[in-house]
């Protein structure tokens, strides 16, 4: 729903056609067992595909969140209606869409994986979130 909002959202049009801002989307995982019979043992290995780019950090489930603070005046940028926004600040604001959309109920956070831009438009191919929920007072 979150990608469906941005893209209808008049305020994050792209002010020209080439471009426009980028999907978040979470990588599948798979877990695979494997049978040592010699061993009389099983492992068991999650396997994710392999994400192109630069792995990021964008936030955390302990208040981490990545910005100005951490030197990258190299951040990607796009001009949007509403005017000049990093790339990177889609997927902060997915955080905070997901935390009012449940009416404080729940957050999505430790977003982290790369922004994959080897296809037509931008995406950010992202993994192992942390999904919060409301307990008492507070989140976990």
């Amino acid at each position: 729903e979150f990608n469906h909002a941005v893209r209808t959202s008049r305020l994050l049009k792209s002010t020209t056609k080439e471009t426009r801002p980028p999907e978040l989307k979470f990588m599948l995982c798979h877990v695979y067992t494997i049978n040592n019979n010699e061993a009389k043992e099983e492992k068991g290995y999650l396997v994710e595909k392999m994400l192109p780019g630069k792995f990021t950090k964008y936030n955390s489930n302990n208040g981490y969140v990545k910005g100005s603070k951490d030197g990258d005046h190299n951040a990607r940028t796009m001009e949007l209606v509403s005017g000049k926004v990093k790339l990177e600040e889609f997927v902060q604001s997915f955080s905070h869409w997901v935390y009012e959309h449940t009416n404080h109920e729940m957050i999505v956070c430790d977003l982290q994986g790369v922004l994959n831009e080897e296809g037509r438009f931008p995406e950010f191919q992202l993994t192992d979130p942390a999904i919060c929920t409301r307990k008492g007072q507070r989140y976990g």
